[in-house]
Formats: structure tokens, sequence, C-alpha cells
């Protein structure tokens, strides 16, 4: 059992006491309540994990960890705990010493011998402080991981989910990018990552639309057929992740439509940038 009976707060919280530790610490939680603050957060994050949303790791993250594996120096072995300092813990290189074997005449003239008991109590104590030293690293390595498993789910929750996607599409591997100058200096790029099936607009320096006016994306298929691929909220500098599957359009637009948008384009369109 731990000593500070607090750091098993995280262990408790993913289930991960045994009976006896269980039962100890619920006696203890039913009266602390920053154990009990602490555990409803960290059962709380920890309950979030599951769903955070996937993203794929960059293409030069692989050859960056292997890369940096000989620059990592291993950490050196934990040392071992002691209760008494007047013992010494015998290495395993090393022959294990001879117990000097004493015994104790007893009241009916019989001898008991105390040299094993004494290499017991030194075995024992010498296993419990290896099970409290490597409880309170499993306690703190959980709270730690809970600890950023928490803040992962809060950036994953707080970001906007749009955005996440704009943000797969174009840090993806098969990322093609295809560009066109517009009127007045602003600019248009179309990001197309064919294994996500998606296509992201950024733009540049955009006019706004005309009053009661939108600005809608369209993608073009191979008969020519526009679809609506979803409205552009202005102007200006945009991260737009365009509606339906981009993997085998032909390219996609931007025209000016009533606000709320259109079925079919019912003008010229601002750009139109092929996917060639």
């Amino acid at each position: 059992m731990s000593e500070d009976i607090h750091a098993l707060s995280g262990a408790y919280a993913v289930d991960a006491l045994d009976d006896v530790e269980r039962v100890r610490f619920e006696r203890h939680l039913a009266g602390c309540t920053a154990c009990q603050a602490e555990v409803e957060s960290l059962v709380a994050a920890a309950s979030e994990l599951s769903v955070l949303t996937e993203v794929a790791p960059p293409a030069s993250l692989k050859a960056k960890v292997l890369a940096e594996i000989a620059t990592v120096r291993p950490l050196p072995p934990l040392p071992v705990q002691q209760d008494d300092p007047a013992d010494e813990t015998v290495t395993s290189t090393a022959p294990a010493p001879v117990q000097e074997q004493t015994t104790t005449p007893t009241a009916s003239g019989s001898r008991v011998d105390h040299g094993d008991d004494l290499a017991g109590r030194r075995r024992s104590r010498q296993t419990r402080g290896l099970a409290r030293g490597w409880r309170v690293v499993v306690a703190a390595a959980t709270v730690a991981v809970l600890a950023i498993g928490g803040f992962t789910v809060w950036r994953q929750i707080d970001k906007d989910p749009s955005r996440a996607i704009a943000d797969q599409v174009l840090a993806a591997p098969d990322a093609t990018r295809y560009g066109q100058r517009l009127a007045g200096g602003a600019t248009a790029t179309i990001v197309r990552s064919n294994a996500l099936h998606k296509a992201v607009i950024v733009t540049s320096g955009m006019s706004q639309p005309p009053t009661g006016k939108v600005f809608q994306l369209w993608l073009q298929d191979a008969t020519g057929h526009m679809t609506s691929a979803g409205l552009m909220p202005g102007g200006g500098d945009q991260v737009v992740v365009l509606n339906g599957d981009a993997s085998h359009s032909k390219g996609a637009g931007i025209t000016v439509e009533p606000d709320g948008g259109s079925d079919q384009p019912t003008s010229d369109p601002v750009a139109f940038i092929a996917f060639a």
C-alpha cells in the first residue's frame, strides 16, 4: 500500500487497485473531498479518451522518430527502496553471503534456529519496499497519462470539427494543390486528398459578397454537372472544407448566389479551378 493514499486516486480511477487497496482507498475517499474531486475529473477524462477524433500522423513522423532514437539516453534502473538503512542489498552478480546460524535455547533446553528467520524478514521488507515503489510509479504514470489525455480531449472538443478535417487534408501525404488568382489580387487555392476523399479551399484577400448574396462552392463531376459543396462564410481569408466526395471531381468553382444558396449556379463563376 502506498504511504500517501492520495496518490492512488489515478490508479483507482482506472480500476488498477487490488481488492485490499480499493477497500482502504474507498474508506479514505468517503471523507476526502480533494480526492473525490480528483477521481471524478480523472474518470471523466478517461471516459472521453474513447471518443477522440482520429488524426493521421504526418508522413515524416516515423523517419523523425527513428532518426532521434539514437540520441535518447535510457534512464537508469530504479533504486531499490530500503526500510532499514543498515540492510544492504546483494546484487545478482555477487554470490549470496552465508547466513550466520544463531540459536537460542528454549526453556525446555531445545534450540531454535534464527538464521533463516532473519533472512526471511529482510526479504519480506525488501519485497514490500519494491511493491510500494512500483505502486507509486504506476499511480504517477496513470495520473500523467490521464492529465495529457484530458488536455487532448479538451483540445479536440474545443476545436471546430471542420477545421480538424481541413488540417488533415492540408497535411495529407497525397495532398495536391491547384491555385488561381482572382480579380483585385485575391487568390484561391484548392487542396485535394484523394485518400481522404476531401478538398479544402484556401482564400486570401477576397472581397465580401454583395448584400443579400453569398459565395457558394461547387464540385464538377466527369459529365460537367455542378454539385453544391456548401457556402463560404464570407470573403477575406478563409479555410473551408468542400462538402461531398472530391476524389473523382474534375474541378471546383465559386459563384455568387442568393442568400441561402442555390441548387444550381445562377451566375458566372467568380473562380473555377480544374483538377488537372
